[in-house]
């Protein structure tokens, strides 16, 4: 593990090394290939009738790989290739094919290097938590909820978010001292209490939907005006809406008073 890092920054050079080689080889390269394997007294094939066969081979050499080509320039220049005629240059769509072929290793070997660099990436990210003890904050407070029971402390709450353990400590529902472990939602208090989570929830509901006492008190005198002769079904639902928003208006106002 001491030399991870020096291991990866290897792997990375090489496989941009093997990258750069299998790049395709530029217009001018590919000019210049043909015209050196020319000069050398190879020519062009007389089944190339464009007026410019240089062209030809660029464009059928241009997602050739330049290491490939190089190869089989050099090698076309040594006469190492066995049954091909070496009078002529092989046609553009042979050179493309023999440089491609030059090409296999390196695809070989970047593929493996490629495949190292994963699977030691991946061996990094499983042991590292272990090893520095970057753990997950779920664990954390799983160990700290099983330190405040060996204190005494008790688990009095479960799924409760910060919002709501703020409001249940407001209200006093838990003792001073009680604490949220936020990563696993739980409430730990001092004393073991029973939390009355649903008539806070109710509380916090109404307190959420009720209107204000100025605004109940201003429909409440448009309530007291004498209905029209015809009141359509939707007209009687929605008074009868607001008539029990003033209600949950006052019941507010009572807790409040109390």
């Amino acid at each position: 593990m001491t030399n991870l890092p020096s291991r990866l920054s290897t792997l990375q050079q090489e496989i941009s090394a093997l990258t750069e080689k299998l790049g395709p080889a530029s217009a001018d390269e590919i000019g210049q290939c043909i015209e050196g394997l020319m000069s050398g007294g190879m020519r062009v094939s007389e089944s190339i009738t464009a007026a410019n066969p240089i062209e030809e081979y660029r464009l059928s050499l241009r997602n050739v790989p330049v290491f490939g080509l190089r190869r089989a320039y050099v090698k076309l220049k040594r006469g190492e290739y066995e049954n091909i005629n070496l009078a002529f240059i092989p046609l553009p769509a042979e050179l493309a094919a023999m440089a491609n072929a030059e090409c296999r290793i390196l695809r070989e070997d970047r593929i493996r290097k490629q495949e190292t660099l994963r699977a030691i990436e991946d061996s990094v990210s499983r042991t590292l938590p272990s090893v520095h003890g970057l753990m997950d904050l779920r664990v954390k407070h799983r160990e700290r909820a099983n330190e405040l029971a060996a204190k005494g402390f008790y688990l009095v709450a479960q799924g409760v978010d910060h919002q709501e353990f703020a409001t249940l400590a407001r209200s006093r529902e838990l003792p001073a001292g009680s604490i949220l472990l936020w990563a696993i939602d739980e409430v730990w208090s001092p004393i073991a209490v029973r939390v009355n989570r649903s008539a806070m929830h109710t509380r916090l509901k109404v307190q959420q939907t009720a209107i204000s006492p100025e605004r109940a008190d201003e429909i409440a005198r448009m309530l007291a005006l004498p209905d029209a002769k015809e009141v359509s079904a939707e007209q009687m639902a929605y008074r009868r809406k607001v008539e029990k928003d003033i209600e949950a208006a006052e019941r507010v106002e009572e807790e409040q008073a109390a």
